[in-house]
């Protein structure tokens, strides 16, 4: 549950969420104790907590703990990821052109180096995801898409990319932001070789806490890249020997307040049940459009989507502008209206925002 201190309707989840109450009670007990106790016994109390972490997301993705790493944000990983494949000169890798920023400039840099990548053009998802099923072949290398898109919430299906990767041996690397915490996925059943997620969106977490899970049959194929001291098992003045974990991707001092915050979080997650969470949210999706409809309000309907509605108004900036003057708050981008929720999202405040939407429209 989000702690509520104001009397705002929060409907951009998308960006960033409230804080869960599991998450903010863990950040305040540990700024406690590290006012109370400071280093070093601060941090030998919460060091452990890298590992209980791991343990955390490994129950929420179906891996394994040692192929879980901690990371600041999303971008953090998916540029870790670009520049640790072993991509050569006139590999192709495909990627689609309405990603976030994040998930498509790291694959754009690799052009410097020769690499073949193709961004297929086109706001519309669905479409944009058939054209890149059907361009995978013996020349791709590796494949990297947003699983629920930031623009409009489609979710394209992991399991048909993964397999038609598998087909060809190209490597697949998934942005899950804006759907881990929302939708179940089981990385046994649907194998990818990265994927990455920040922490403050429908997980609930602080700002700045994020993880990436590595797949441990791609390990032994990466390049050394991102190598710092705590992804070495050993070193000395002739070289070093990496962590044949995810581990490998750490580097210095750890954002203990992040971590702490994104392990309660996760905790509280897999306390409810993935499954259970994702059941309370295709309820309110579907609640959500019926409400739309009804009041002829627009909107980018897709049949398989995120928590995450795009209305197709006219002017969604101004729409956002008066929605907020009553204290609900939306996010508009790319000409549309963004409207995101979570599973403990209210249906009567989803009829709340829907009359207002249509308030505001009718002026």
């Amino acid at each position: 549950m989000p702690h509520r201190t104001t009397k705002k309707l929060f409907f951009s989840y998308m960006g960033a969420s409230p804080l869960c109450e599991a998450s903010r009670r863990a950040i305040v007990s540990f700024l406690d104790d590290y006012v109370k106790l400071g280093p070093p016994e601060v941090i030998e109390k919460y060091q452990g907590y890298v590992r209980k972490l791991s343990e955390e997301v490994a129950i929420l993705l179906h891996c394994n703990p040692d192929e879980v790493v901690f990371l600041k944000n999303t971008g953090e990983g998916l540029i870790m990821a670009s520049e640790a494949l072993p991509l050569h000169r006139h590999d192709e890798v495909l990627v689609l052109g309405n990603e976030y920023p994040a998930n498509l400039i790291p694959w754009l840099k690799l052009k410097k180096d020769g690499v073949n990548v193709q961004v297929i053009p086109g706001m519309d998802n669905h479409q944009g995801f058939r054209e890149l099923l059907s361009r995978i072949g013996p020349k791709t290398k590796a494949v990297a898409i947003s699983w629920g898109q930031h623009f409009d919430g489609y979710l394209p299906s992991l399991a048909l990319l993964s397999r038609h990767c598998q087909n060809y041996a190209a490597h697949l690397v998934v942005d899950a932001v804006q759907a881990v915490g929302a939708r179940a996925i089981d990385l046994k059943k649907t194998p990818v070789d990265f994927l990455v997620s920040g922490g403050q969106k429908y997980l609930g977490s602080i700002a700045g806490s994020g993880f990436m899970y590595v797949n441990r049959r791609t390990m032994g194929k990466l390049k050394d890249s991102h190598v710092g001291m705590r992804g070495v098992e050993r070193f000395d003045e002739r070289g070093y020997v990496l962590r044949k974990t995810a581990a490998r991707f750490q580097d210095g001092t750890e954002n203990l307040l992040g971590i702490v915050s994104l392990h309660a979080a996760v905790k509280a997650v897999n306390r409810m049940g993935i499954k259970e969470i994702e059941k309370k949210n295709l309820a309110l999706l579907a609640s959500l459009k019926t409400m739309l409809r009804k009041n002829d309000i627009p909107f980018i309907d897709h049949p398989q989507q995120t928590n995450l509605v795009a209305l197709t108004v006219d002017d969604p900036v101004r729409l956002a502008t008066r929605l907020r003057t009553q204290n609900i708050y939306t996010r508009p981008v790319k000409g549309v209206e963004r409207i995101s929720f979570t599973h403990t999202t209210r249906k009567r405040d989803l009829r709340k925002l829907v009359m207002e939407i249509r308030a505001c429209l009718s002026h």
